[in-house]
């Protein structure tokens, strides 16, 4: 059956103070959607949806040539309402469904995978991405019961001191359902509370009610689902992405003098034995040989540069630099 990914994309993001949508602000050099809807595409999900918002516009110019499917969450009314107006636009699911924030672009596609294959292995209702954070204030958490099937997720503000404490698996926000099941239930989800909005972790609830099976998958490295609300966590997210790339290229035989000083975007490609010096910036489709030396103070756009060079002090966008 295929496989649907929905990626949450319809907020505004007011921590970010910005007179633009907190998706489309960058890590590296792609915006925080663009990094939920390739890690959708590797992991193997036959159609992406992005709900849009506001800035819907903008949204979905910087996600031009991308190969997704938009709809437009006309009110904003929780993220269980997105998932309504995805089920209403595509009339019925078939299949997987995989929810993703379009806020959180650490997320791996192997993660992905595996959300996936547990769901159906098991032929879950729903499951659960979860993580254990060092800080786990704000976060709703999971209950369990004895055999390890999830009871139900209580909002920080709704547990007591006793479960503050003994209650440390986090929820993600991250879920894949059973399509089918998803598509007759979600409007059972009601907004009988303060922000009057429908909130999809209700369907937790929802699905242990009817007897319907609800599991966990642990993700050990938390990192991968922080999601950015804040200028602050934006530029952790990019450290993040930072030391991620720069360490894929040099275990592929790239130097670096200073990992800390170089930024690579995700399609940019450096051959064996080349060196980057600090503050060198790579970005889009550049394509660097081998056996280079790149920088100090070089940022180079959708450029090649041909085995054998040297390249310092330099901006370039769409060149081509040979010896």
């Amino acid at each position: 059956m295929p496989v649907t990914a929905i990626v949450l994309a319809a907020g505004e993001g007011i921590r970010m103070k910005s007179h633009h949508p907190k998706v489309v602000h960058k890590v590296l050099d792609k915006p925080l959607v663009w990094w939920s809807v390739r890690a959708a595409r590797e992991a193997g999900v036959d159609r992406i949806v992005v709900v849009v918002g506001n800035g819907a516009d903008e949204v979905r110019a910087c996600l031009a040539g991308e190969d997704v499917t938009f709809v437009e969450q006309t009110e904003r009314l929780g993220t269980g309402h997105a998932v309504m107006c995805v089920r209403d636009a595509l009339g019925s699911f078939d299949g997987p469904v995989v929810v993703l924030s379009g806020d959180s672009p650490l997320l791996r596609p192997e993660t992905i995978r595996d959300l996936i294959a547990r769901t159906r292995e098991a032929h879950n209702a729903c499951t659960v991405l979860t993580m254990t954070p060092p800080d786990v204030t704000g976060y709703g958490r999971l209950d369990f019961a004895e055999d390890g099937s999830v009871r139900g997720i209580i909002e920080h503000k709704d547990c007591t001191p006793e479960q503050r404490e003994r209650l440390t698996e986090c929820n993600s926000g991250v879920y894949c359902f059973c399509g089918g099941r998803l598509a007759a239930n979600i409007d059972k989800i009601g907004n009988d509370n303060a922000q009057h909005e429908y909130y999809l972790t209700d369907m937790v609830g929802i699905y242990v009610g009817m007897g319907e099976p609800v599991a966990a998958v642990h993700v050990d490295d938390y990192t991968e689902l922080l999601g950015v609300n804040s200028r602050v966590q934006l530029a952790e997210a990019t450290k993040v992405m930072q030391h991620r790339i720069n360490g894929r290229l040099m275990a592929g035989g790239v130097s670096m003098l200073d990992p800390d000083m170089v930024w690579a975007g995700a399609d940019v490609t450096v051959g064996r034995d080349t060196v980057l010096l600090p503050m060198t910036m790579l970005w889009g489709k550049t394509t660097v040989g081998e056996a280079c030396t790149l920088g100090p103070n070089v940022r180079l756009t959708d450029t090649t540069v041909a085995d054998g060079c040297t390249v310092e002090e330099t901006v370039a966008i769409g060149q081509t630099i040979t010896n």
